[in-house]
């Protein structure tokens, strides 16, 4: 029962709603594993098959990230003398699409894990993969800088986040004059994940900011995931090697 509560907890983390979903498909490629004292989870969608460099880098950061995993627990049976099972060390890495242009992918990855304690720690990330370069792209890299990005988003963002931030606390304003308090200052929005998404598939249009727990808040606030516009002033700050394939929605 403790398991299964654990594991119920871990997809209501993970499985917050975004305007930026994941896209339906064939079936995943997923890796399971499990053993005393572990269980590991692993997966990507299908259609990275078809992009050979980024299935290596993915098959071996599953094979590197199961490797240390089951290090570190036959570490912990050294230490506990294999007698101690009420802990089991988790790590789930799943992989999804969240858009598939003609030139780019833009996939999330939401990542959950578990070495004891109160609870785990889940989060998001995010990458383009640059199919004629065959390269990945942290999209925060297609915008000219960080600072160019949080000069045009920035506020725009706190205002969305402050609002949540507010109903979340039971309808307490939030104070961005207390910058020295990192629960109510207006943080830079290059410093959380980018998703960049489409709705015509054709250019990225729409753009979600994901921060996660602890990332603006106490963990008992979970994660909050801000929609922002692709916005003429934001299609400014795109490098002009990536300025085609955005467009204002």
């Amino acid at each position: 029962m403790k398991r299964a509560n654990k594991l119920l907890t871990a997809c209501a983390l993970l499985c917050a709603a975004t305007s930026l979903p994941a896209l339906a498909g064939p079936q995943d490629i997923s890796l399971n594993d499990s053993g005393k004292g572990y269980n590991f989870e692993y997966s990507y969608p299908a259609v990275v098959q078809g992009f050979p460099a980024l299935k290596k880098q993915f098959d071996t950061e599953r094979a590197e990230a199961l490797a240390d995993l089951k290090a570190e627990v036959q570490e912990m049976l050294k230490v506990t003398k294999g007698e101690d099972d009420r802990w089991v060390n988790e790590r789930v890495t799943n992989w999804k699409t969240v858009t598939n242009l003609s030139n780019y992918l833009s996939l999330s990855v939401e990542s959950y894990e578990y070495t004891g304690g109160a609870h785990g720690m889940s989060g998001k990330g995010s990458i383009i993969w640059d199919k004629k370069a065959a390269k990945r792209i942290n999209p925060i890299a297609m915008f000219t800088s960080k600072k160019a990005f949080n000069a045009v988003v920035q506020t725009p963002f706190c205002d969305k986040l402050d609002k949540e931030r507010s109903e979340r606390r039971d309808g307490d304003k939030v104070d961005r004059s207390q910058k020295e308090d990192w629960t109510q200052a207006c943080p830079l929005p290059s410093d959380y994940t980018v998703l960049l998404g489409s709705s015509n598939g054709k250019s990225f249009n729409r753009m979600t900011i994901y921060v996660g727990p602890y990332g603006a808040g106490p963990y008992s606030e979970g994660e909050y995931e801000i929609n922002m516009p692709i916005t003429k002033g934001l299609l400014a700050t795109v490098k002009p090697a990536y300025r085609a394939v955005f467009t204002v929605k």
